[in-house]
């Protein structure tokens, strides 16, 4: 056997090695950016099903003391909300026909939305 022959024969070059280690290395990476947006996807989900909480629960604490705000002794700021979240009105004041939008203070995903916005329509019970 010829000697030149033989080596050829040994095993891998050292390219080869540093070849596939690359693309094991990019796997890896791959991998791990996955991992990454799939746990921020669940917390944001998370905090999806959170604000709808809490716009639910405005609506009915708005229910539990719905003369008192038609009335005006009571004002829509003094609802208790979440830490976190942050809930506007529209119109700002009361009116039996509004708008509650309930918004996430999560910058950590741009690209989802977050907010939950819910139409609401009260009767005029009280006078």
């Amino acid at each position: 056997m010829n000697i030149t022959n033989r080596k050829k024969e040994l095993g891998f070059t050292l390219l080869e090695l540093l070849i596939a280690l690359l693309i094991a290395s990019l796997s890896v990476l791959g991998f791990a950016y996955t991992q990454t947006k799939s746990l921020q996807y669940a917390r944001s989900s998370s905090q999806y099903t959170i604000a709808s909480v809490q716009a639910s629960n405005t609506i009915e604490q708005i229910w539990a003391s719905l003369c008192e705000i038609q009335s005006g002794s009571k004002t829509l700021d003094s609802l208790s909300l979440a830490d976190g979240f942050e809930r506007t009105f529209t119109p700002a004041t009361f009116s039996n026909e509004m708008t509650i939008h309930i918004t996430n203070n999560n910058d950590r995903l741009t690209d989802v939305d977050d907010s939950v916005e819910v139409k609401a329509v009260f009767p005029a019970i009280c006078s």
